[in-house]
C-alpha cells in the first residue's frame, strides 16, 4: 500500500513539473512584453525631461541667434552707409567746383573755338582780309582761354584725385568686411541643415503622437528618442550660427576702426 501512494506520488510531482513547464513556455512572451512595456515607458519619463530642457534651450539659443542677428545687419548696414560717404562732402565740392568752372568759362571757350573755325573757313575761300580779322580777335582772348583750361584741367584733377582716395579707403573698409559674407555663408548652411532637421522631427513627431495615443510605449520610445537626436543636432547647428554671428560682430568692429576719421 506504502509502495502504491509512493508511486502516486512521484507521478504527481511530474505531472506538476510539465504542466508549470507549458504555463511558463506559454506566458514567456506575455511576460516578456509587458516588461519591455513597462522598460519604455519608465525610459520616456526621463526622455522626456531631457527633450523638454533640450527644447527650452534651443529656444532660448534661437532667441539669442536673432537678437544678435539684428545687431550685426543693422550694424552692416551703416558700415555700407558709411562707406559710401567717405569724403563725400569733400568730393561733392570739388565736382560743384569743376562744373561751375566749365559753365563759368563756356562762352570764352565757344567763341574760341567758333573763331577758330571761321578764320580756317575764309582761309580755305582765299579771303585773308576775313581771316586776319579773326585770327586777330582769336589771338587776343588765347591767353584767357589758356588760364580757363587750366583752371578748369586743375579742378577736374583735384576731384579725380579725391574720389581715388575716397575708394582706396572705402577699399580698406570693404576688405575688412569681407570675411563678414563668408560667415554668413555659413550661417545660410547651418540655416538649411535645422530646415531639413525640423522635417524629420516632424515625422518622428506624428509616429510619436501615434504611438502615444495608441498606447505603444515602445514605439513612443523609439520615436522620442529620434527626436531628442534632432534636437541635439539643432542644438549644435544653433551654438555653431551664434559663433558664426559672434565672428561677424567681430569682423564689423575691426573694420569700423578702419573708418577714415
Amino acid at each position: 500500500m506504502m509502495k502504491r501512494s509512493n508511486h502516486y506520488s512521484g507521478w504527481g510531482l511530474k505531472a506538476l513539473v510539465f504542466i508549470m513547464t507549458i504555463l511558463l513556455l506559454t506566458s514567456g512572451p506575455i511576460y516578456a512584453a509587458a516588461s519591455g512595456w513597462d522598460t519604455a515607458l519608465s525610459n520616456i519619463e526621463q526622455l522626456h525631461d531631457r527633450f523638454t530642457a533640450l527644447e527650452s534651450a534651443n529656444t532660448y539659443e534661437k532667441q539669442q541667434i536673432q537678437n544678435l542677428r539684428k545687431q550685426n545687419n543693422d550694424k552692416l548696414a551703416e558700415m555700407n552707409m558709411k562707406v559710401q560717404l567717405i569724403d563725400k562732402d569733400k568730393i561733392d565740392k570739388l565736382k560743384s567746383e569743376a562744373e561751375q568752372a566749365q559753365k563759368r568759362y563756356a562762352p570764352l571757350l565757344a567763341e574760341y573755338a567758333e573763331l577758330g573755325k571761321k578764320a580756317a573757313e575764309a582761309k580755305k575761300r582765299k579771303d585773308a582780309k576775313s581771316a586776319l580779322l579773326y585770327d586777330l580777335k582769336r589771338n587776343h582772348i588765347k591767353a584767357s582761354v589758356l588760364a580757363a583750361k587750366q583752371e578748369i584741367n586743375t579742378k577736374k584733377k583735384a576731384l579725380s584725385f579725391a574720389k581715388k582716395q575716397s575708394a582706396e579707403k572705402a577699399k580698406i573698409v570693404k576688405d575688412a568686411l569681407l570675411p563678414v559674407q563668408t560667415f554668413k555663408k555659413q550661417v545660410t548652411a547651418e540655416n538649411l541643415k535645422i530646415t531639413e532637421i525640423n522635417k524629420s522631427k516632424s515625422e518622428a513627431d506624428k509616429s510619436y503622437k501615434s504611438a502615444v495615443k495608441q498606447g505603444e510605449a515602445v514605439t513612443a520610445e523609439k520615436e522620442l528618442k529620434k527626436m531628442i537626436d534632432m534636437k541635439t543636432q539643432v542644438q549644435s547647428s544653433q551654438r555653431r550660427i551664434l559663433e558664426l554671428e559672434g565672428n561677424i560682430a567681430k569682423a564689423l568692429r575691426s573694420a569700423e576702426m578702419k573708418l577714415p576719421i
